[in-house]
């Protein structure tokens, strides 16, 4: 695997899918995304899965070919789903899944950790030793810290995989990180990490960007700071690391699964758009009272605004320029998502390669 620039953990959702395949193949060539597959979703008034794991998964093989193509290696992760779930034939999900990935074409590795369910581990080795890809280990603050010898457990774990760790990934994820992480810890738990040179890639993941939006006012601009990436330009260009990272974080996302009654819920009419420093969020009043129409005007106020990035950055970017000229619908949520993730994709990378030209 070549050594990309970027791995943004992308939740395994239409909106995150529709603006990877929005990217041009110049720029796939510098990202490896960490796709994960959601839980299963909730029919809070039946209270009861709205979906059985079949149905779950029966699409997603499709949407990764659709939204990477099979050119270019993809991590996908299972860890939301849980360990009980059987497909009706009694097949463990993973097998299933990465059984319709192969089948089309999709250069996918299976990401895994140290406390994965043993039945998990198992199904992981099966397709690792069927694709021959390797594997990725994502380990995360609470490994280090509860494991009396990491060496020997990281070791153990690759051993059982049959993977040398030439041909095995690590992504160390902070998860959440605000303004009191500190550099120092960070740099303590990468000196903790085994033979930090000799895996295929390292990647640093995290990020500062909060479950909801709801503490943040109405028709109104405010602004988030993108902690993760403070804090990793820091990391890299103060600290004299066995191997700096490459860059990873949750894009316009919490690292948690969102799961919310939609009886209750009450959405804005909102645009997440990342800038050199911060996230800038653009908020209407919610879309039950107020109507999709809001985007017209919310697209309007970031096109005039001194952030915005033009509209030839990313398809999110013009989408936004169009949508400022009445020229496209407001779409769905979904679309702002989708919009949102495009122009943080692109934006990113453009930070990566400007560093790199320094």
């Amino acid at each position: 695997m070549r050594n990309f620039q970027y791995f943004p953990v992308l939740k395994g959702r239409n909106g995150e899918y529709g603006a990877l395949e929005m990217l041009s193949p110049e720029l796939k060539g510098f990202l490896c995304p960490v796709i994960e597959i959601p839980p299963v979703t909730w029919n809070h008034e039946g209270n009861a899965p709205a979906k059985t794991i079949d149905q779950h998964l029966q699409k997603v093989g499709v949407n990764v070919e659709r939204a990477w193509g099979r050119t270019q290696p993809i991590f996908v992760d299972l860890t939301w789903i849980e360990n009980g779930q059987r497909m009706a034939d009694g097949t463990h999900p993973a097998i299933y899944l990465f059984r319709a990935l192969r089948t089309r074409g999709v250069q996918a590795l299976p990401v895994t950790g140290l406390v994965r369910d043993q039945e998990y581990q198992r199904a992981y080795r099966d397709v690792v030793q069927q694709d021959g890809r390797g594997v990725a280990l994502r380990l995360q603050r609470e490994d280090l810290a509860e494991s009396d010898d990491l060496a020997i457990q990281v070791a153990n774990l690759l051993s059982y995989f049959g993977t040398p760790q030439r041909e095995a990934d690590l992504i160390l994820d902070l998860r959440s990180v605000d303004g009191s992480s500190q550099i120092e810890d960070v740099v303590s738990m990468i000196d903790a990490l085994p033979k930090l040179d000799q895996w295929r890639s390292f990647a640093l993941c995290g990020t500062a960007f909060p479950v909801n939006l709801m503490g943040i006012p109405p028709s109104a601009r405010s602004s988030l700071p993108r902690t993760e990436w403070a804090l990793w330009r820091e990391l890299v260009s103060t600290r004299s690391l066995a191997r700096n990272p490459n860059f990873g974080d949750y894009a316009i996302a919490s690292p948690e699964p969102s799961e919310v009654d939609p009886r209750i819920m009450r959405p804005s009419a909102s645009i997440r758009y990342t800038t050199e420093e911060n996230w800038l969020i653009l908020k209407g009043q919610n879309l039950r009272n107020h109507g999709f129409t809001q985007f017209h005007d919310v697209s309007r106020m970031l096109v005039s605004a001194s952030e915005y990035s033009g509209p030839n950055l990313s398809w999110g970017d013009r989408y936004i320029s169009e949508c400022a000229r009445n020229r496209v619908g407001t779409g769905n949520l979904t679309t702002w998502r989708k919009v949102g993730t495009s122009h943080h994709l692109a934006y990113v990378l453009r930070q990566l390669a400007n560093l790199s030209e320094v």
